[in-house]
């Protein structure tokens, strides 16, 4: 994957969101990249807490082209991104802006964004890929600033 980020021309992964939420139908929950038959792939889930769907689409990194578009009910497992959703909303920010305020000052190419909520905290999970390693983030929404106690390598 990291060879492909490097060489490959694709569109940044805030662009992608940022196009899906002008569209307005909920709230980015999750953001993953993959890779499928040698091109990026990246796999986006959207939450409406109005109408209690998940949305779950998949883009052409390349060109932001909708591969795939799936919608069903979202379940109880879902009850920590759900609550992080409701702070996100709550503080009328997008989860673009989110991710892009995380990622403010870091290195390497995101791979994971996850919104979750844990022992009463509502944070955004953060996966970033870069030559050397693998690193993971956390950033509290409320206060919009990175959980040094829930920072792994």
């Amino acid at each position: 994957m990291h060879t492909l980020l490097i060489n490959g021309e694709f569109l940044k992964p805030i662009v992608v969101m940022e196009q899906l939420e002008q569209q307005d139908k909920g709230t980015i929950c999750d953001f993953d990249v993959d890779v499928e038959e040698g091109l990026l792939i990246y796999k986006i889930s959207m939450v409406n807490l109005e109408t209690r769907k998940m949305s779950k689409y998949q883009y052409r990194a390349l060109d932001g082209v909708l591969l795939k578009e799936k919608s069903s009910d979202y379940s109880t497992d879902d009850i920590g991104l759900l609550n992080a959703a409701k702070v996100l909303q709550a503080k009328h920010m997008t989860f673009s802006a989110l991710v892009a305020l995380a990622i403010e000052n870091q290195q390497g190419y995101l791979t994971q964004a996850e919104l979750d909520h844990d022992l009463s905290i509502s944070y955004l999970e953060l996966k970033l890929l870069n030559q050397d390693s693998k690193n993971t983030i956390a950033f509290d929404i409320e206060t919009l600033r990175p959980l040094p106690l829930l920072k792994w390598d």
